[in-house]
């Protein structure tokens, strides 16, 4: 099946020009931008009030999904950036999007400090992949653990205390086999007191973990949050450091994940990292044979201002690099990243060509 690219409906459209799909499908895996609570005109609706923007886009997961031939059972995994300060939000909004689909999914929830709007709280994205059931599994002590394996990885999101998430994943990875050495991707985000005490705690469990994954969010509760994936096979890694920017680029079964991330330079704007990093990005691609057109997600976490001009700066950057329409996008806004100076951090998913 040829790879589809599903535009915009004509009852939600992005307060922003986006040349990129609503959804992009390959085979048995899809991928959307994020979604956002907008009607067709771009407008904002229910600014404000999280659990009627959960529910507003929970209803158009199906009717988008239907465009592409899926249904709502095949939906793996849905990533809620939530930037709601209330803790107790997050049970009713998951509740909202787990009463939209048709069977359960991995939640993974992000918390964030902002949006680029005034009043919006939720951005969603969907991942769609044949999978196995979801464990969750409550941790002594507090927090969860939720994992679902997909065809060649294994996900583990991970929500525990900081103080103890050291012990909690090296319990983790002994329980459920996984191995450090197969790490495709691997962030995370804790509250800004607390973000130094998390890489020491990691790096004895899983030392492939770079400490500059980690980003800062506000302090809801005491707990750091992990977003892991393991591949089921071993990994092609490549990883270097390249003009200011660290590449990690991991290749597995059909996928692969490519992390890019500038690594500093306070004196250097939002943009020029985004540019800097792209052309990383550019470099590793080619040497691996691969290109921009295997790009079927596309994350960017960027630390700027809460300006919409921030998000439309480093986006109109990145799509110069792809042929319309480009892969799925999603823009994520943070505090800060954990290296001074540094702005932006891109994660691409991969699924390449046959050739020919």
């Amino acid at each position: 099946m040829p790879r589809q690219h599903i535009p915009y409906g004509s009852g939600w459209a992005m307060p922003f020009p986006a040349p990129y799909p609503a959804l992009v499908r390959d085979g048995d895996r899809a991928w959307s931008s994020g979604m956002l609570p907008v009607d067709g005109a771009g407008a904002l609706q229910h600014p404000g009030d999280v659990a009627a923007q959960a529910r507003l886009i929970a209803g158009r997961i199906a009717p988008l999904l239907a465009e592409a031939g899926l249904g709502p059972d095949s939906v793996s995994r849905l990533v809620l950036y939530c930037a709601s300060p209330d803790a107790r939000d997050e049970t009713e909004v998951e509740a909202a999007f787990l009463d939209a689909l048709a069977s359960p999914a991995l939640i993974e929830f992000v918390p964030i400090p902002h949006f680029y709007y005034d009043g919006l709280l939720l951005s969603v994205d969907l991942h769609c992949a044949p999978a196995e059931a979801v464990l969750e599994n409550p941790l002594p002590g507090g927090g969860r653990a939720r994992l679902m394996r997909e065809p060649g990885s294994l996900v583990l999101n991970l929500s525990a205390p900081v103080a103890s998430i050291g012990p909690v994943l090296g319990g983790l990875l002994t329980l459920h086999r996984l191995s450090p050495d197969r790490l495709m991707s691997g962030w995370g985000i804790a509250p800004e007191p607390m973000l130094s005490a998390v890489p020491g705690q990691i790096a004895p469990r899983l030392p492939g973990f770079f400490s500059g994954a980690l980003m800062p969010c506000y302090r809801r509760d005491d707990h750091a949050h992990l977003y892991l994936t393991f591949a089921s096979d071993e990994i092609a890694l490549d990883e270097r450091r390249e003009g200011g920017v660290r590449l990690h680029l991991a290749r597995a079964h059909d996928l692969a994940v490519l992390d890019a991330r500038f690594l500093g330079g306070a004196a250097v704007g939002i943009t020029d990292q985004t540019r800097a990093v792209m052309n990383g990005i550019a470099a590793v691609l080619a040497e691996h044979g691969l290109g921009f057109g295997d790009v079927v997600k596309s994350t960017t976490f960027y630390a700027g201002s809460t300006s919409a001009e921030d998000l439309h700066g480093n986006m109109t950057v990145r799509n110069g690099y792809y042929d319309a329409p480009g892969p799925a996008s999603t823009g994520v806004p943070i505090a800060r990243m954990a290296d001074p100076g540094s702005k932006v951090r891109i994660e691409l998913v991969l699924r390449p060509r046959p050739a020919g």
